[in-house]
């Protein structure tokens, strides 16, 4: 064979791909978009690893960096706030620029002075909307512009810069020459590595099935046509050559498709809000790695040759016919049981999530369950009995003519389920590890500077309907000479558990190492900190190691650096923490509320939203590709329905039969899955060492969902249904 003769035969496949008349085009256009949800997915899926390293290295570039002087820079303070508001993150520093060459933060043109902020254009639009009513006490400054791209991690972010002339005294003030810190990242936890191994798995697998499934769209029809270049003398591997190119110009053209639902979904994502992504993501940031691009765009067309030619194998193409070669030989299982062992072996001896062993055993439990279900599918086909209803009599029959198709259009859902189920699963175990405690409470703390703003603080929460008698306590922290640091504790003498008390003493066990007349600094005791000389301490029985000080003692201090902190158990209203965190963000940005048992490691909120989403996109594929099939199965086999009904077959038995047909595989696909990633759970879990835990209702809902897709998919091909069986559809085509 000449490289011309291999070209042309590649090329005859094309012309016979798009230039058959309108039918060709129309199963073109089916296989076009079943290759083009996959490509899609897998285009988003390769552009995860750059969102997640842009939206870092942005969030890095704007932290507060380092302290070491530099020749014409002035020094800013800078402390980091962070706030809530109606379960939305609000996050950004307080600065005070020691002079007018001061460093400016990545998308700022200059640093806020006192009584001024810069804000993001979110939290902006969020401020002058009808929302942002109970926000904007908060934000009384006055507004002098806005942060850029360059120093959001997310267009739908609520990040500010607020000037502040108190930032150089407040616990956590840092003394910077520049904004910007190399991102250190982090390692993924046990956890953390298994649910992205089993999530990629789960999803990119179905994925490729799909595809597949994509390319073998109108076999039959494919396979009549080659019959009829063999009758005008094409040999049996020029038909094979000519089959790749037919197949070739469906994957290319799938390509196409692909890459502009990429871009569709690349321009809507900005749109998408969740509050793990920290405000969104940039649409620029969704950018596949070129290397994963160039993979995909050279390995889906040759998945897709491979497939026409493997499909191929079993059928003797003549030029009076086509034969299915061996139609009625049983499908063997010896050599389908070689994937679920090893998988399920590589998973037993894994000690850990992130060996290769377990990377390998999840990815061969997975493609064990697409292996082993047309042959589970045959046998429970052939073991039904005939009778019943003409519906499923017609169904049943046309399921035992041909199981491998009814296997392969479910093959990806049960695929998607398995994983669902085993994702769910070990998500619910890391979601109880990740679970802060404390969850119900309502947290208040305000740094003050003097004894008068302990005063309005307690009196600004105790303003608050249903809080008049909520307990309030004032500490902080001393250092001495030595740089020896001592708690201390604030009560007036109405709450001292000291008695006889006079406002103005201080209380010490003989634990606290303090002596009277000595001078201390607050806070951590850095220079420019306020000072307090001790006065006359009243010794006290006990070892408690707190220093107990009534307001009065304090008052030749001037300046304090003190907490005052109060907790509150939730009423259930999410107005009250709002009213709290406005009450407070009237005092200053020196207080912060926040909801103990709400707050979790931003890389596991992540990596669960990320596959969340993705289980919902990979479901809407799953869905679409069943879709797609059907459709395509409805007009290849429209002439036979047309006769059905020809002869007297009712449209509504028609209807029974293609629901029973799709609903008997389906269920076989749901009890294999279900016990496949239930098996994959318990392996994984297992493997890392923590206990099996199943949720039965989350596994009942994800089957119910997998057999609803059948009523959906059935309900959206009954048009097609009744266009089949008119009367024009009895002309050959």
């Amino acid at each position: 064979m000449t490289v011309p003769r291999l070209v042309n035969d590649l090329a005859l496949g094309v012309r016979l791909a798009v230039g058959s008349g309108r039918n060709s085009l129309v199963r073109l256009a089916l296989t076009a978009i079943g290759v083009g949800l996959g490509v899609m997915v897998l285009l988003v899926a390769a552009a995860v690893p750059h969102m997640i390293d842009a939206r870092n290295e942005r969030g890095s570039a704007r932290t507060a960096g380092s302290g070491e002087p530099v020749p014409g820079v002035d020094l800013v303070y800078a402390v980091q706030r962070s706030d809530e508001f109606q379960g939305r993150g609000i996050q950004g520093y307080l600065v005070a620029p020691t002079g007018p060459r001061a460093p400016h933060a990545p998308g700022v043109d200059r640093l806020p002075a006192p009584g001024q902020a810069v804000l993001s254009p979110a939290l902006a639009r969020l401020l002058e909307s009808p929302d942002g009513e109970m926000l904007r006490p908060r934000f009384g400054q006055q507004i002098i512009g806005t942060i850029g791209p360059d120093g959001l991690t997310g267009p739908n972010e609520l990040y500010f810069y607020i000037g502040s002339d108190s930032a150089s005294a407040m616990p956590g003030s840092a003394q910077i020459s520049q904004f910007g810190t190399p991102w250190p990242g982090r390692g993924l936890t046990t956890v953390e590595w298994l649910l992205v191994v089993l999530g990629a798995t789960s999803f990119l697998i179905p994925v490729i099935v799909f595809v597949a499934t994509s390319t073998r769209l109108a076999a039959s029809v494919r396979d009549r046509r080659l019959a009829a270049l063999r009758l005008i003398g094409a040999g049996s591997a020029q038909v094979r050559r000519i089959a790749a190119g037919e197949a070739f110009v469906g994957a290319i053209a799938g390509l196409f498709v692909g890459a502009g639902l990429f871009f569709l979904v690349r321009s809507l994502v900005p749109m998408v809000t969740v509050s793990a992504f920290r405000g969104g993501i940039f649409a620029s940031d969704v950018r596949p790695d070129w290397r994963l691009a160039v993979l995909i765009a050279v390995g889906l067309p040759a998945l897709a040759v491979t497939i026409a030619i493997m499909s191929l194998r079993r059928t003797i193409i003549e030029p009076l016919g086509v034969v299915r070669r061996a139609s009625t030989a049983q499908r063997t299982l010896w050599w389908r049981l070689i994937l679920p062992l090893a998988g399920g072996t590589l998973l037993l001896v894994a000690q850990d999530g992130r060996t290769f062993p377990l990377i390998a055993g999840i990815t061969l439990l997975l493609l064990s369950v697409p292996v082993l279900l047309p042959w589970i599918v045959e046998l429970v086909t052939n073991r039904i009995n005939a009778g019943g209803s003409p519906a499923f009599q017609l169904a049943v029959r046309r399921l035992q003519m041909d199981t491998g198709t009814a296997a392969r259009v479910v093959a990806g859902v049960a695929v998607v389920l398995a994983g669902a189920i085993a994702l769910q699963t070990v998500y619910e175990r890391a979601n109880r590890e990740t679970t802060p405690p404390g969850q119900g409470q309502i947290s208040a703390s305000y740094f003050a500077n003097s004894l008068a703003q302990v005063d309005a603080f307690a009196s600004a929460i105790r303003s608050i309907d249903g809080l008049a008698h909520v307990p309030i306590s004032t500490s902080g922290q001393i250092v001495n000479s030595a740089n020896e640091q001592q708690s201390i504790v604030v009560e007036s003498c109405d709450s001292i558990r000291v008695k006889p008390c006079v406002d103005g003493e201080v209380f010490a066990s003989s634990s606290v190492k303090v002596s009277p007349g000595e001078n201390v600094r607050f806070g951590e005791g850095r220079p420019g900190a306020p000072q307090w000389t001790i006065p006359r301490l009243t010794r006290i029985a006990g070892d408690d190691p707190q220093l107990l000080v009534t307001p009065g003692a304090l008052a030749s201090a001037g300046e304090v650096a003190l907490y005052s902190n109060t907790h509150v158990q939730s009423t259930g209203d999410p107005a009250l923490i709002e009213r709290m965190r406005n009450t407070v963000g009237r005092l200053g940005w020196s207080g912060v509320v926040y909801a103990q048992g709400t707050s979790r490691d931003t890389n596991y909120l992540l990596i669960s939203r990320i596959l969340q989403i993705g289980a919902f996109i990979t479901l809407l594929i799953a869905v679409a590709s069943l879709i797609v099939v059907a459709l395509e199965q409805m007009r290849e086999r429209r002439r036979s329905l047309a006769v059905l009904t020809a002869n007297g077959v009712p449209r509504s038995i028609l209807a029974r039969a293609l629901l029973w047909q799709t609903s008997i595989p389906v269920a076989v696909a749901v009890a294999v899955a279900t016990v496949a990633g239930l098996a994959l759970a318990a392996m994984l879990l297992t493997a890392t060492g923590r206990p099996v835990d199943i949720d039965w209702t989350n596994v009942a809902l994800f089957a119910g969902v997998a057999l609803g897709s059948v009523l959906l998919v059935t309900a959206l091909t009954l048009p097609a249904l009744w266009q089949a069986t008119s009367t024009t559809a009895l002309r050959e085509v």
